[in-house]
């Protein structure tokens, strides 16, 4: 698929030649509809080896091939498989997974995952402010917020920012999870997760074929001219992102003074605290620092910042591999392959196995109880297809998006807990919120 003077939309150049120069596009579908939609309202998709070459054509424009060979690659892609295994061990061991918390969190009674969400961002900020000014680091944050911002500005706007985070909070409060803890749900064989898992995949597969026609109602006539906070005011990440990670931090103190995270725990054998590893609760906070600690592995590995919801994207479209599939369905098509694609998949897959090692090590694998069947499908379909129409997840727009300054992720996330909170209002104004889990004996518990 050759570029040509015909193409509507150039690729976005960067600073700077060499070999030693990484490009932005390898890293594109990440946590946006990047690459994917820009071809899919733009162009027609060829050959499957036309999707994984290189697009050195033009001078700086960016490549889709992998720096470094196989051999690196293999290397990136098991950094992001360990830094997934962290990520699911810091979401079992706080217990923020668990549909209960979830639930609780949208009508105020529990705090845990508010906590954790709020620690993850500080945390993050933090280590990409410090990211954003050492020279040796710097330019790979720069890639990682192109990777971010590239492409998406031109397609996602307030309205795609508004109803898509709202649809994943009503998914959310149905199936008590995210895009995120569901990977920690099946490591952990919560109670029916794995249907809320098929149903995730099953929204990522729909929003795949019908995503040139949202593109086309949902575009905005002015996208944003500032991605980010801080290219708005024209002043440097770091003078935005410490302040907010400090006030972040002081929010968590003041929820943590208040309502200590282990009044929420409700444990059938007390929390041993004497030793880390197998202690079976830690505070929220804790977690959320290590998932924070995890944008530095992210950035530095891939050039590009945690997220999780266009992973599934990417399992769904291994069956476009013929010409006509591909130019029936561009964007599935541009999710199948390349390392941008396929690092997000290891990193859910260490996900699901990270949960699972922690729920084995203190012994509380398939304890926990979960949403019924009919709602965990319907609430994973809805969680994934409104995160792809939002451009990102509770990870990708929350933790990474507000972390990196991002605009829209501001708009995003309060719309994400509206969905949940007015999805659980109903829920409970209904007499269905406390007689929606189950255990693996079909008990209402």
């Amino acid at each position: 698929m050759k570029m040509t003077s015909t193409q509507p939309e150039k690729y976005p150049r960067i600073q700077g030649k060499g070999p030693n120069v990484v490009t932005p596009v390898m890293y594109y579908t990440s946590h946006t509809e990047m690459e994917a939609e820009r071809r899919s309202s733009n162009t027609k998709v060829g050959s499957d080896m036309e999707l994984c070459k290189d697009y050195d054509e033009q001078e700086n424009t960016p490549s889709c091939k992998p720096d470094g060979g196989p051999v690196i690659v293999l290397m990136k892609l098991s950094i992001c498989f360990l830094g997934g295994i962290v990520f699911g061990w810091a979401l079992e061991k706080t217990r923020v997974f668990e549909p209960r918390s979830i639930r609780g969190q949208f009508v105020f009674e529990r705090f845990i995952m508010l906590k954790m969400f709020l620690a993850a961002v500080a945390a993050g900020q933090l280590c990409m402010a410090a990211l954003s000014v050492l020279p040796f680091t710097k330019q790979k944050f720069n890639l990682s917020i192109d990777a971010y911002t590239g492409c998406f500005k031109e397609t996602k706007g307030l309205l795609t920012s508004s109803v898509g985070p709202f649809l994943l909070g009503a998914g959310m409060a149905l199936a008590g999870a995210c895009p995120g803890m569901v990977l920690a749900q099946v490591g952990t064989w919560t109670v029916n997760s794995i249907y809320t898992f098929i149903g995730a995949l099953l929204g990522a597969l729909f929003y795949g074929l019908v995503a040139p026609y949202v593109v086309k109602l949902t575009k905005p006539k002015t996208p944003f001219q500032a991605a980010t906070v801080h290219d708005k005011f024209n002043i440097p990440y770091f003078s935005v992102a410490i302040p907010m990670a400090i006030l972040l931090s002081i929010v968590v103190f003041i929820l943590e003074w208040f309502r200590p995270w282990n009044g929420n725990l409700e444990l059938d054998i007390p929390n041993n605290s004497t030793n880390i590893m197998t202690a079976r609760a830690w505070p929220p906070f804790v977690g959320g620092i290590l998932v924070g600690l995890l944008q530095i592995v992210i950035v530095l590995t891939v050039c590009d910042t945690v997220g999780g919801s266009s992973s599934y994207v990417t399992i769904v479209s291994q069956w476009v591999i013929t010409p006509k599939l591909q130019e029936m369905f561009p964007y599935l098509a541009n999710s199948r392959c390349g390392l941008g694609n396929w690092w997000q998949v290891l990193y859910v897959f260490g996900a699901i196995f990270g949960g699972g090692l922690s729920a084995l090590s203190s012994n509380t694998h398939s304890t926990t109880p979960g949403v019924h069947v009919s709602m965990a499908i319907v609430g994973g379909f809805l969680m994934i297809f409104g995160a792809r129409i939002g451009a990102g997840c509770t990870s990708g727009h929350g933790l990474s998006g507000m972390g990196l300054l991002i605009w829209m992720s501001f708009l995003a996330v309060p719309f994400m807990f509206a969905g949940g909170i007015v999805t659980t209002f109903i829920m409970r104004a209904t007499n269905s919120f406390d007689k929606q889990l189950y255990d693996w004996s079909g008990n209402v518990v």
